[in-house]
């Protein structure tokens, strides 16, 4: 039984989403690969293997608006499977959380810095904005920067 001004406790939620901001943004993507199949176009006039090479390039630094990267929150943290690569952060490594429209960042270090860009991770709300919001701040520790 609860006494009176005591609060119950919620459950951490744990969930698995994907998300490929590609198709949530048709014309960007168009744009993007124009852009993109221009340069390689243009480098490939003056040598057709460095223009494939370096269109590959351009694909691969946006891999991750152009292919699906799963999340997954559970007890332990945070996991985000991105088209190349992998990156997991423990509730006990987040340090400062900023929310945004379509994505939140986590971050490593409590003050914002310039380094936030190399140890933060991004986090895609998708159509899930409401409950992936939800699921974070349930499993934030207490003294976490909001």
């Amino acid at each position: 039984m609860l006494e009176c001004g005591a609060m119950e406790a919620k459950a951490p939620i744990e969930m698995q989403w994907k998300v490929c901001p590609a198709k949530l943004y048709p014309k960007k993507a168009l744009w993007a690969a124009v852009f993109i199949f221009a340069i390689g176009f243009a480098i490939a006039s003056s040598g057709f293997v460095l223009g494939l090479a370096l269109g590959a390039v351009l694909v691969g630094t946006q891999s991750i608006f152009f292919f699906t990267t799963t999340y997954t929150i559970n007890a332990k943290g945070l996991f985000a499977k991105f088209p190349i690569r992998k990156k997991q952060y423990t509730w006990e490594q987040v340090r400062r959380v900023k929310f945004f429209k379509e994505a939140c960042f986590l971050f490593t270090r409590t003050k914002p810095s310039n380094m936030d860009g190399w140890s933060g991770i991004t986090v895609m709300y998708g159509d899930k904005q409401d409950e992936v919001i939800a699921a974070i701040k349930s499993h934030l520790l207490e003294g976490t920067a909001i």
